[in-house]
């Protein structure tokens, strides 16, 4: 099968990122000023982060830990114990509770202490303007995510199943909307802009955010 040359970029450029993940980040942190955020587990609210000028990186095992730890500047982990530990030297750190909030209330306290600590961390507000910004990246990333699994499953030979784990594991060491142009590269399809919420943005995004960690 003869792929565009798009699409074999984008493969190129998505390997090259989940094998040295460091450099990216240090690329990312060159460009923006900005701080990385190693998460243990994922956090359910990366907008939040995304919008303080932080970069939110998954840590799904430790060997990923091992390639990154040197270049994360903060630690988001829950409260449940990790498969695998942090390094305990004094970078921030901040302790996101697992287990789901019994209240709107509960939940917004929790969401806006995030919001503080990240305050603190990156010395940029997570205002309601960036916060609606990044909630609309991650949407449509999601949605470009999907438009790649239905394409593969009418096509399943479009990607190896090598080349799909990469281009999607990419996406743990990217910003959304560098992921998300990533991905159109390799559809060969025009970005896909995503409105939230149905009503349009009104109102404080941090409820929005809220509700998401009450329905887990």
């Amino acid at each position: 099968m003869v792929r565009e040359s798009a699409v074999l970029e984008g493969i190129r450029f998505a390997t090259s990122v989940v094998s040295d993940p460091s450099g990216t980040m240090n690329l990312w942190k060159t460009a923006t000023g900005g701080k990385v955020v190693g998460c243990i587990p994922g956090t359910p609210v990366p907008e939040l982060l995304n919008a303080a000028g932080l970069l939110p990186i998954t840590l799904e095992s430790p060997e990923v830990r091992s390639l990154v730890s040197g270049h994360i500047d903060a630690w988001l982990v829950g409260t449940d114990p990790a498969s695998f530990s942090v390094p305990s030297e004094g970078r921030p750190r901040f302790t996101f509770p697992c287990m789901s909030p019994g209240s709107l209330e509960e939940a917004l306290d929790q969401v806006e202490g995030l919001a503080e600590w990240a305050y603190a961390v990156s010395g940029s507000p997570a205002s309601e303007g960036a916060l609606w910004r990044s909630l609309r990246a991650y949407a449509e990333r999601q949605l470009h995510l999907d438009a790649l699994g239905e394409r593969l499953a009418g096509d399943p030979a479009f990607l190896t199943p090598g080349e799909h784990r990469d281009i999607v594991r990419a996406g743990i060491f990217l910003p959304p909307e560098a992921h998300s142009r990533l991905l159109t590269s390799i559809l060969s399809v025009d970005h896909v802009p995503a409105v939230l919420p149905a009503e349009g943005e009104k109102g404080d995004p941090l409820i929005l955010l809220a509700r998401r960690i009450i329905a887990g």
